[in-house]
C-alpha cells in the first residue's frame, strides 16, 4: 500500500473585505446581530477578474512553491468546488492548461465537503498507481450565488481557494484515516437552483415571435428560471444539528480507525461554516476549542475552500509540526460530510 501525505499548502484569498458594518449600510441587520449568530466579522468578496480559475491557480501556485516542485511534476488535478466558472468543462482542466500540470483532471462537488471528497479520491488513485503527484484545490465564489437581500444567507459566505500537493511518504505517516458519507435525505437542505441544466437561462435577443412555436417543441423552455428563485437556500436550524452531529462522529469514527485517542491529536481544521457549530462539538467531544483551528471571523463560509485555505493558514503560523495529529472535518450540502486524520511530515 502506497501511503501519502501533504507535502505543501496553498492560499489566495480576493483583496475586497467586506465587514459586518458595511452590510449595516444596504441590509437590516447589525454586526452584533451577525457576530453574535455566527462568530463571522467580515469576509472576502472577489472582484470582477478574481473568478475561481484565478484564486485556484495562485493557491496551486503557493503550494508549487512551497514544494520546489513544477506543474509538470503534478499527474493528477483534481478541484472541488460548487460554484464552477462555466458548466463545460472542469476547472481541473482549465488549471492543469494554465499549470501545465499532466494526467487526469476533473472537478468533484460534495459542497462543503468537496475538499476532503477529493483528496480521499486522490489517495486512492495515487495508491492504485494511477497517479504519483495530486494537486487538490478547494474553490468557490459563493458571493456570486446568494441573494443579497437576504440576511439569513448573504451574511454567511465569502470566497477563496485553498490547495494542496500530495505525495508518497513513508508507512505510519501522513493519511492514516478517512470517513466519508453522505445522507441523501437532507438535499432540500441546502440547494441552489441557479447554473443547473434543470433550469435555462431567459431566452435573449430578437425571437420575431418564434417562443410559442420554440415552446412547443422544446418542453424545457418553460422551466427558464428567470421567474424562479436561483440564488442559495439552506435550512439553517436543521443544518446546525446535524452539523455538530456529524462534525463529532467524524472526528471519533476517524481516531478509532487509527487506534489513536482524541487526545493525541495537536489540531482539528473543521470547515469554518459557523462558530456555534464549533463551540457545540467541542463540548460534546469534551475538548477545548483551542483545539481548533478556527478563521471564519475574518473569512466567513469559503465552502470546499474552507478547510484548505485553514489548514495553510495553521502551517504557516507554525500550530502544526512534524509527527502531529492532525484532523481535517468537513460538512455540506447533500447532506455530506468528510474527515481526513494525517500523521503530519513536514510542509511549508
Amino acid at each position: 500500500m502506497r501511503y501519502v501525505t501533504v507535502a505543501s499548502c496553498g492560499s489566495c484569498l480576493p483583496s475586497h473585505v467586506l465587514s459586518n458594518h458595511d452590510l449595516e449600510r444596504f441590509l437590516e441587520t447589525t454586526h452584533e446581530w451577525i457576530h453574535s449568530r455566527t462568530g463571522i466579522n467580515e469576509r472576502r468578496i472577489a472582484g470582477a477578474n478574481e473568478d475561481n480559475l484565478h484564486l485556484s491557480l495562485e493557491a496551486s501556485r503557493d503550494a508549487l512553491r512551497g514544494s520546489s516542485l513544477r506543474g509538470e511534476d503534478i499527474d493528477l488535478t483534481i478541484v472541488a468546488t460548487t460554484t464552477c466558472d462555466r458548466m463545460v468543462p472542469a476547472l481541473a482542466c482549465s488549471v492543469q492548461r494554465e499549470l501545465g500540470t499532466r494526467g487526469p483532471a476533473f472537478d468533484i462537488n460534495a459542497a462543503c465537503s468537496g475538499f476532503t471528497y477529493a483528496v480521499v479520491v486522490a489517495l486512492h488513485l495515487m495508491r492504485g498507481g494511477i497517479a504519483s503527484r495530486a494537486l487538490v484545490v478547494g474553490t468557490e465564489t459563493l458571493t456570486r450565488i446568494i441573494d443579497w437581500t437576504d440576511r439569513s444567507t448573504c451574511v454567511l459566505f465569502g470566497d477563496g481557494a485553498g490547495a494542496v500537493i500530495l505525495e508518497p511518504c513513508d508507512r505510519g505517516e501522513g493519511i492514516l484515516s478517512y470517513s466519508l458519507g453522505a445522507w441523501g435525505e437532507g438535499d432540500k437542505l441546502i440547494f441552489a437552483e441557479g447554473g443547473g441544466a434543470r433550469m435555462m437561462a431567459s431566452l435573449s435577443g430578437n425571437l420575431d415571435g418564434r417562443e410559442e412555436s420554440m415552446a412547443t417543441y422544446l418542453p424545457f423552455l418553460s422551466h427558464a428560471w428567470n421567474d424562479r428563485y436561483p440564488y442559495l437556500q439552506m435550512d439553517g436550524r436543521e443544518v446546525y444539528k446535524f452539523a455538530v452531529r456529524k462534525l463529532c462522529e467524524t472526528v471519533e469514527d476517524l481516531c478509532r480507525q487509527a487506534a489513536v485517542n482524541l487526545g493525541e491529536v495537536r489540531l482539528i481544521v473543521p470547515h469554518q461554516a459557523n462558530y456555534r457549530i464549533i463551540q457545540a462539538a467541542a463540548q460534546r467531544l469534551g475538548i477545548p476549542l483551542e483545539c481548533f483551528h478556527l478563521n471564519l471571523d475574518r473569512f466567513a463560509n469559503t465552502s470546499a475552500a474552507s478547510i484548505p485555505i485553514a489548514l495553510e493558514e495553521a502551517v504557516r503560523w507554525g500550530k502544526i509540526s512534524p509527527g502531529d495529529l492532525v484532523i481535517l472535518v468537513g460538512f455540506g450540502a447533500g447532506l455530506t460530510w468528510g474527515g481526513i486524520l494525517i500523521r503530519w511530515t513536514g510542509c511549508k
